[in-house]
Order: C-alpha cells, then structure tokens, then sequence
C-alpha cells in the first residue's frame, strides 16, 4: 500500500504510477499495489478526483481517498488506521514530507514501512516546519529509499540508520515521437524561429531551482560575446515567477526569453532545444535531466546533488559550479560553438539513460528491497 499526496503528475508521482503499472503487469512477482491519496473537501464535499487519482485508475490500480477540510485534518489518522486494518498490507510505502508523518503516527507496528525520500525544498516557514517534522519521522522507517548517495548522507547525519537507506535513482520510459506540425507550433507561439540556436530550462520557479543565474548568464553572454544569437524557453511556474520576469525586464532580455508557464506535457519542447540548462543550487535524481538524455538534447548542469552520479562532466555533459553565472554562460558559448561536442555529449548521455534508468531496471530494484525487508522481518 503506497500512500502519496498529490494532485497532478509530479515526478515521484510519475515514477510510483510507472512502477505500479510494471509490477501489476508481472503476475509471477506477487505483488498487488493499491494506493492512498489526500483530496481536500469543503462542506459540499469538495472534488471527487484529481489528474493523478483518473491517471492511477486509467491503470487499472486500486485507488484509496482519504478525505481532509485542511492539511492536517485529525480524522485522517483515523480514516488511515482504518485502511490499514481492513487491507492488512504486507508493505507499507509512503511519499512525501505528509505521508511519511502521518504513517508515523499510525502504522501498525508490525508492517514493515518503507519512505520515499526526494529532497528537501524551504521555500518558506511552512516548509521548514514540514522539513523538521519528516526529521522526526524517517528515522522510525524499516527502509529509506532517496535519490542520491549526497542525499543518503545527508539523511544519516541527520539520525536515520545508515544500515536502512538504499539509493534508487530515478527512471524515465522513452516518449512517443513528437510530430513535426506540433514542433513547428511551439517554435511560433514562443518566437524560437528555426535556425536560430534555442536554450531549454524546465522546472518550478523557486531559489533553489536556480533560474535567476541562467537569466543572468544569458546577460553575460549578451555582453561577451554579442555574436550569438539565442532564444531561452523557461518552462514551469512556481512562487518566483514574478520576481524571474521583473529581472529579465529590468535586464532588457524580453526580445529573447520566453516564459511558458506549466506545461502538462513538456516533452515536445527537447526536440526543438539546442541545449537543455539545468541551473539548479540543489537537486536529488532531477526527471528533467532524464528526460533531456532521453530526447539526446545537449545537457548543461550544476554539479550537485545526484546529477554527477547521472552525467559525467566532458562525457554526457557539461558540469559547472552552482550559482557561477560566468561559467553558465562560458557552456553554453562552448555548446554552441561546438556542435560535434554537443552531439558526442548527447550521443553518450542517451546511452547512459537507456542502460542505467530504463523502468524494467528501477521495478527490479524496488521488488529486491520489498523483497529483503520481508524476509528480514520474518
């Protein structure tokens, strides 16, 4: 039983749904999954689904709804004491700062339980808070899954048993081919004209995600080298927006960075990228880098996090120093300037992505560690 919050497809959302669909699919594993979700109700009720509860149900997955008036509503505990006595899992698997505590509080003792971990975010008070209380909870955990080997460390400094963390690194399904006409139609819309080299960067608009030194390395590279001309796409939504759009007016960029809001399905937009830029300050195992390997668009990142342990600086992309505007702005220049660099980096990154990160490897992964909890709680 995997219980989660979320209303739309976010990337731990992504990668649960996949690996339901892959692990229902083998009937010779023998391993049911059902999920848990949180839908907000009001005094009429409130809404009866969600994008990620029609998805897992599209799938054939049986879906649980705990309802809530606020996000830490009491009844919920009472709603999930309940499910857990009537389902009675083997396994009980959480994602997300909520989950993980709620679970805390309520799991019965004897089932093993296994968190997710993808990161921490402290955007603001709220989340800090959020972050302090899965410090009090992941340590309870038989198992905790995260993203990245910085991450692993981080979580056992912080008094989870290092004997309970296993790294699993994000997967990514290849896409279906984007047609030409669609391709032609983003160019127009985000004035990205044919010929005219385009930078890509996708994700939320929040500090540690780092765009504010992208927008200022795209003003170096005005300054320094006046020669090139470019577009920047920047593809997401997210608390900074506002203040990203004031930086780039006052900079005078409006002529050439487009800022495209959420996009339900960004994946036609590495086909057009000449390079993909990941100017992240933090990141765990980031599904945009997966997804820019997998298109064989050319990658650009900040050495943090996991990416080093998913792209090799020189080899499957280029690595840089995180809040280095310069050094942004110089690998994009190089990128640029080389375009039989670019396409070795992109060659070797969509053969890394194919043999280290395909479903089937990550579903394997995921059934030996229900696997070895099992058998170690007997």
């Amino acid at each position: 039983m995997a219980l989660i919050e979320a209303y739309t497809l976010t990337g731990p959302a992504k990668n649960l749904l996949r690996f339901c669909r892959l692990a229902s699919a083998d009937q010779t594993n023998g391993c049911d999954i059902s999920l848990v979700t949180f839908l907000r109700s009001d005094a009429s009720g409130g809404p009866v689904s969600n994008r990620f509860i029609d998805e897992a149900r599209s799938l054939g997955l049986p879906v649980h709804i705990v309802r809530e008036r606020t996000a830490f509503d009491p009844r919920i505990m009472g709603q999930l004491r309940r499910l857990f006595r009537e389902q009675s899992p083997d396994i009980i698997q959480t994602h997300s700062l909520k989950s993980h505590f709620l679970v805390r509080l309520t799991h019965p003792p004897k089932t093993p339980w296994i968190a997710f971990h993808h990161g921490y975010t402290a955007t603001d008070l709220k989340m800090h808070v959020y972050n302090r209380l899965d410090r009090f909870s992941l340590p309870a955990a038989d198992r905790v899954i995260t993203v990245c080997s910085p991450f692993a460390e981080m979580l056992a400094r912080g008094g989870v048993n290092s004997k309970r963390i296993r790294v699993l690194q994000n997967s990514i399904e290849s896409p279906a081919r984007q047609d030409a006409e669609t391709e032609l139609s983003i160019r127009r819309r985000w004035s990205a004209p044919e010929g005219i080299p385009t930078v890509l960067t996708i994700g939320r608009f929040s500090k540690e995600k780092g765009q504010g030194h992208l927008i200022a390395a795209i003003r170096l590279l005005r300054q320094n080298r006046p020669d090139i001309d470019l577009r920047v796409i920047l593809v997401g939504d997210g608390p900074d927006r506002a203040p990203l759009e004031a930086e780039v007016a006052r900079l005078g960029l409006e002529d050439c960075v487009s800022f495209t809001g959420h996009q339900p399905n960004p994946v036609p937009f590495y086909a057009l990228a000449d390079l993909f830029v990941l100017p992240s300050l933090s990141e765990g195992s980031p599904n945009v880098l997966l997804e820019a390997m997998m298109a064989r668009t050319p990658v650009i990142a900040t050495a943090v996090g996991g990416v080093p342990e998913m792209v090799q600086d020189g080899r499957s992309a280029l690595l840089v120093k995180p809040a280095d505007s310069a050094a942004l702005g110089g690998a994009i220049a190089k990128l640029l300037d080389d375009k039989a660099l670019a396409r070795i980096l992109a060659g070797n990154a969509h053969a890394d992505v194919l043999a280290r990160h395909s479903p089937q490897a990550y579903c394997s992964s995921l059934l030996g560690i229900y696997r070895e909890l099992l058998a170690s709680s007997e």
